[in-house]
């Protein structure tokens, strides 16, 4: 091929290369990533960044140094396209999506997306660990043994008790308070991951479900409904209504991304108030009530009886993420 027509392929390609470049260098620095990927695949754009740089560079040296067909030993099977069209065709499958990835907004998820995908309110995932767990536990109560005797003459040990301070009685109180805890939630069989959420979020005045905390913190509250019912909870999501819903119901919902917004799934609390209907789809909102118990399909639900609901702005992350941490405040 004319040397010529091969250097202008050689721009060609380096100009698509810069621009995928630029495009990825443009989505880092705007914080734009986390609407395409999760937090956690971050670090491999960043190498993705650095090799198309890479890239970029040697395409652009061989616009000035030229090449042969033969440079990689690969004889005819890497021919550059021979016409006008088959170039235009070519390129253009580069450069469209390119040219979109600038001009088209960054645009979160929303009621859209949720209504095709459909919105876990009891996950069916807690509903099998719920089952799972209670087979699990009506089995090991059959097999326990019987306990031994007890003998007449053993008298049983009582531990001393510490003399009470002022300065200890705070603490005293307090250990004793979560160790309580601990055994309400621990016997529900679900782990310690689950029984530290539950003392974790049950010890506040106020649950607040946050970023960090939302999904371990829902699944903790789906496995133990009846210990959350009463409690106040405060969160923040997007609204989302299905047809069948009333004039008094949305939910706050949140998107839940594992890799990418490919794989997302939309979780939520199902708020009632009064005046709900006020409030437009897929604006944000923070809400906060009190927990009420309910029975679906034969599982405990909880539904949040909002007192308080106000409009808010998007967060700049806007999905959820399960943090896979052994308590939410470590």
């Amino acid at each position: 091929m004319d040397q010529n027509k091969l250097k202008r392929h050689h721009i060609m390609r380096s100009l698509i290369l810069a621009g995928i470049t630029a495009l990825l260098a443009y989505l880092i620095l705007s914080e734009a990533l986390s609407h395409y990927l999760a937090p956690r695949l971050h670090m491999f754009s960043y190498v993705t960044l650095v090799i198309l740089a890479l890239l970029t560079i040697v395409s652009i040296r061989q616009i000035f140094v030229g090449s042969s067909v033969y440079d990689c030993d690969c004889e005819e099977q890497h021919k550059v396209p021979r016409t006008p069209m088959g170039s235009l065709l070519v390129y253009g499958l580069f450069v469209l999506p390119i040219v979109m990835g600038f001009v088209m907004p960054d645009k979160i998820l929303g009621s859209d997306v949720a209504e095709k995908r459909g919105i876990t309110l009891l996950s069916n995932d807690v509903r099998k660990l719920a089952d799972v767990t209670a087979n699990a536990n009506a089995n090991a109560t059959e097999n326990v043994e019987q306990p031994a005797e007890v003998k007449e003459d053993a008298e049983p040990s009582v531990e001393p008790q510490p003399e009470a301070t002022n300065q200890g009685a705070t603490p005293r109180v307090q250990a004793t308070s979560d160790e309580q805890l601990r055994q309400r939630f621990s016997n529900g069989g679900f782990g310690d991951f689950y029984t530290d959420i539950a003392v974790f979020l049950h010890k506040q005045p106020v649950i607040e479900l946050n970023d960090k905390v939302f999904l371990d913190g829902l699944t903790t509250m789906e496995l133990y409904a009846k210990e959350f019912a009463g409690k106040e909870l405060e969160t923040m999501g997007f609204v989302y209504r299905q047809s069948d819903f009333t004039k008094q119901q949305f939910v706050v919902a949140r998107f839940s991304v594992t890799c990418c917004t490919a794989d997302s799934s939309v979780y939520g609390v199902l708020v009632e108030k009064e005046d709900a209907n006020k409030w437009a789809k897929d604006s944000w909102v923070k809400v906060r009530g009190k927990l009420e118990l309910r029975q679906v399909d034969g599982y405990d639900m909880l539904v949040l009886k909002a007192s308080q609901v106000e409009a808010v702005s998007a967060p700049k992350d806007p999905y959820v993420y399960y943090s896979f941490e052994a308590t939410p405040d470590s």
